[in-house]
């Protein structure tokens, strides 16, 4: 069979995050059954890294960048990709690559739609959101499934939308367990060594993380944790300022955005791993953490209880500062607790390997095509 999978934000985990992440490894575990062609923005800044990443055999397609919403919609409307059964979006096509996802429909196509994104996260303009939820109504009639990673995202998103009825299914996002596994740790300092990685964000909650460190640092603990943070975004400069102004410097470190290679090493030499988002769906920065072994500090939202349970292999806290600090604070003090955590994570991700979720996928293509 084959199958296009369009993503406009770019086909590189640095650049376009989980989201990319899931395609790569789409291709890798399930290109063996399946014959895939991408479509993407075209970025030249990504090219080495994704022939890289990439098998020669599968067609890339770019479309070219343009400021002009009008000069975008030709663009997608004029790009001709070889032939494929199924066309799966990786994003609702409800802006520039609109024209593309229903020129492909009224050729007889198959389209499907994995839905990454919470609606908190897309927008609180009124006018937009409404005309987000008009476009997934529309595109929902036509579409033949949509994907979503979590029983969340099917509850506080989808269950909306009746025109989906039938057409949803949950397909949890994957980890590669066995490159991880595999993986030389980085010694990173610190004692312990503290982990955050994502995108900058307010969602994210680093502006969360940062206080609640700010706060662990004023307490008397026996230990010297350094927090080391990897990734970039709009609140960078802000959270680079914070540790200044609050006499941070020297116990928080920032990477930037760095290669897939050198985050895993990291996952694998920290002692634990922080996830203070606001919202989150299903995160695979958790997922990595667990197959890399880690004890995880993660807040109660969204699809985050799905995948980590309390006192087992982490602890879950609302997204407070002083929490996740008292969280930090009690795994410092009982490094016991957080080497079982650990452990069990090295068990309980065993599930979410990518050589079982590329079947689902490949389940899910053959459904459609019969």
């Amino acid at each position: 069979m084959r199958v296009c999978l369009a993503y406009p934000y770019g086909l590189t985990p640095i650049k376009g995050g989980g989201v990319a992440a899931v395609i790569n490894n789409l291709v890798k575990y399930a290109g063996n059954k399946v014959d895939y062609s991408l479509l993407t923005v075209y970025d030249e800044t990504e090219s080495p890294v994704i022939d890289k990443l990439y098998p020669h055999n599968v067609d890339i397609n770019y479309v070219k960048p343009t400021k002009s919403i009008f000069k975008s919609f030709i663009h997608y409307l004029a790009k001709n990709v070889d032939d494929f059964d199924i066309l799966h979006l990786h994003n609702l096509p409800f802006g520039r690559d609109m024209p593309f996802a229903w020129k492909t429909y009224f050729r007889g196509k198959r389209l499907v739609y994995t839905h990454h994104n919470s609606h908190e996260e897309f927008t609180h303009n009124r006018f937009s959101r409404g005309y987000y939820y008009w476009s997934l109504n529309q595109f929902g009639k036509v579409c033949k499934k949509v994907v979503v990673n979590s029983n969340f995202m099917v509850k506080n998103d989808l269950g909306r939308f009746g025109v989906l009825g039938g057409k949803v299914c949950v397909i949890r996002n994957g980890v590669d367990v066995e490159l991880i596994k595999i993986a030389e740790p980085l010694d990173l300092e610190g004692e312990p060594s503290i982990l955050f990685v994502g995108h900058l964000v307010h969602r994210k909650g680093i502006d969360i993380l940062l206080k609640a460190f700010d706060i662990l640092s004023s307490w008397s603990l026996e230990v010297k944790p350094k927090f080391h943070i990897v990734g970039s975004g709009d609140l960078e400069k802000s959270c680079r300022e914070y540790v200044v102004d609050h006499n941070l410097v020297g116990k928080v470190c920032f990477w930037g955005s760095v290669a897939e290679s050198l985050k895993i090493r990291m996952m694998k030499g920290a002692d634990m791993v922080i996830m203070p988002s606001r919202f989150e769906n299903a995160s695979i920065v958790i997922l990595e953490a667990m197959a890399a072994g880690k004890a995880i500090v993660a807040t109660r939202v969204g699809g985050i209880p799905e995948i980590l349970e309390h006192g087992t292999n982490g602890i879950l806290t609302n997204p407070s500062s002083i929490q996740i600090a008292e969280a930090i604070k009690f795994l410092c003090e009982n490094k016991p607790v957080a080497e079982m955590f650990g452990k069990n994570n090295e068990r309980a991700v065993l599930p979410f390997s990518w050589n079982r979720i590329a079947e689902s996928y490949i389940r899910l293509y053959q459904s459609v095509l019969d």
